[in-house]
């Protein structure tokens, strides 16, 4: 049974790829676009009425929460919730005022990282590289599922939004994910529900976060449980969502296009080889190692966790 697990946990062996590396890439590279982002006179009028409202309802100076929650409600949290709301202040404000209730009982960016660690073992989800905008790059990889806690794998997907934005570079909002299928069996691959729940945690809690989302393997299962997701999704949400091909085989992109709609894409158009991982057409020969992620990530981000501006 052991043994069995081992060999379920294995990730792919790179084929002459060179010497492998188990350093994750977490430092962005000094050659990112800075984003310009303006506002007209009807926006900025939005945002400030917003900020009105929860210089009201936040916290007061004396609670023990109340650096963590001045550095969540900072002007660029108010924009995102707008935008997620289409500019239409009473619904970002419901919006946001669940979000702070929520932060304010679960406390995610102060989740302890050695309850979390246990599934983090098998590199079923990390950090490894920037795309061409400066979007850290979150990998996700169903095949190496090791758990079974289901609490505990809700507040990992929780713990990994909050380390992604302490990941994130000055003017960068969002990240982008690969979910790599690749190996997976249809018992590995995310229910309907587990899909929801992760799509509920994005869109109520983190609006605005997700970048670009790229599908790669995906078995037919995950064809059928996208087709029914798909139904709950904002239309913006969905178009982030792309199905990634190896540039080597078109033929076998026209063969899949008729399995969803939405569009197929090279991964090397939006993340540069250098960043990217051999196994998907970089050049980054990427070793997944525990010991060596973990303390990487936490150096970064946080041991056991920093209050930042979001």
């Amino acid at each position: 049974m052991f043994n069995r697990l081992r060999s379920l946990s294995k990730p792919p062996s790179p084929v002459d790829d060179g010497p492998t590396c188990s350093i994750p890439i977490l430092e962005p590279p000094g050659n990112i676009p800075t984003p310009v982002s303006s506002l007209d006179d009807t926006q900025q009028e939005k945002v400030t009425r917003l900020r009105n409202h929860f210089d009201e309802y936040m916290l007061p100076d004396t609670d023990e929460y109340y650096e963590n929650e001045k550095g969540f409600l900072t002007d660029n949290t108010l924009r995102r919730y707008l935008r997620a709301r289409k500019w239409d202040v009473q619904a970002a404000i419901k919006m946001l005022e669940a979000t702070v209730q929520w932060r304010r009982t679960e406390k995610p960016e102060c989740y302890d990282p050695d309850y979390i660690s246990p599934e983090a073992e098998t590199g079923k989800m990390y950090f490894s590289g920037f795309d061409k905008t400066g979007r850290p790059i979150w990998i996700m990889r169903p095949r190496l599922e090791n758990s079974k806690n289901s609490e505990r794998q809700v507040k990992h997907i929780i713990f990994s939004l909050e380390r992604a934005i302490r990941l994130m570079p000055a003017g960068v909002e969002n990240i982008s994910i690969i979910v790599d299928f690749k190996d997976a069996s249809s018992g590995q691959s995310p229910s309907v529900a587990t899909c929801k729940k992760f799509l509920d945690i994005l869109g109520n809690h983190y609006p605005e976060r997700l970048g670009k989302a790229f599908v790669v393997s995906a078995p037919w299962v995950f064809h059928a449980t996208f087709k029914i997701i798909s139904v709950f999704m904002d239309p913006v949400t969905l178009a982030k969502i792309k199905f990634a091909i190896d540039k080597k085989d078109d033929s076998e992109k026209e063969r899949q296009k008729s399995q969803t709609e939405n569009e197929w894409v090279f991964l090397e158009d939006y993340i540069d080889v250098h960043q990217l991982e051999s196994v998907y057409g970089g050049t980054y020969n990427f070793k997944y190692d525990f010991d060596v992620y973990w303390n990487a990530l936490l150096d970064h981000t946080g041991r056991p966790y920093k209050v930042v501006r979001y």
